[in-house]
């Protein structure tokens, strides 16, 4: 693989998982969650989410191969079910709302008077939700090489990097953009998504028939 391919695979990655994980979606859940918290509490609180969504997602892209071979799935079957799923996740996300793949009303609710707002449910499931973990597992199917496998994690931590970076300056951000900005930024993140969800059932469709 030239160096060319690496880098448009790095920015595949960045690009992929930037939308499905949407930080900037999770501004207004985590200014509510924090609200109410010192700056040090916050930030403990940012910390504790990226590591965790970071580690469940490094996390299915080691024993993901493995998950496969238990339950018998190929990659290609993985691809058409998991394009639907970013597809649903993406749908919603374009009428302007949290896809309740990431995070329902109820767990919302339950989780908000918890100290570990980091972890449950900022880290997970709204940064690191099924999408963000499906997303994670078809890239690393697709890096295929030493150089692609380099640029997948290189990718991967430049988006919790920037995640953090933006859910630190989250209260700046709210007033700033206000909810119809975060609203915008979101269903282009979920238009940006759906291509992806849709060229992921595509290829494995066309894979699948070339297999038969």
């Amino acid at each position: 693989m030239d160096l060319l391919g690496t880098l448009e695979f790095f920015g595949y990655v960045a690009t992929a998982l930037f939308a499905i994980m949407n930080p900037v979606g999770a501004v207004p859940t985590t200014v509510f969650l924090t609200e109410d918290f010192s700056v040090a509490e916050r930030v403990k609180v940012i910390k504790n989410s990226i590591f965790m969504a970071g580690g469940m997602l490094f996390g299915f892209i080691l024993v993901g191969v493995y998950i496969f071979e238990i339950l018998g799935i190929s990659i290609n079957d993985f691809k058409i079910a998991g394009g639907f799923l970013l597809f649903k996740v993406a749908f919603d996300m374009l009428q302007g709302k949290t896809s309740n793949t990431k995070l329902t009303k109820e767990e919302s609710m339950d989780y908000a008077e918890r100290d570990a707002v980091g972890i449950v449910p900022i880290g997970t499931p709204l940064l690191a939700g099924p999408g963000s973990i499906t997303t994670a597992i078809l890239l690393n199917s697709r890096a295929s090489t030493v150089s692609l496998k380099i640029a997948l994690v290189v990718g991967m931590v430049l988006v919790l990097v920037l995640s953090y970076v933006i859910l630190y300056f989250s209260t700046t951000i709210s007033r700033k953009l206000g909810k119809t900005g975060t609203t915008v930024i979101s269903r282009i993140m979920g238009l940006l998504l759906a291509s992806i969800a849709v060229e992921l059932i595509t290829s494995g469709i066309i894979a699948i028939v070339q297999g038969i």
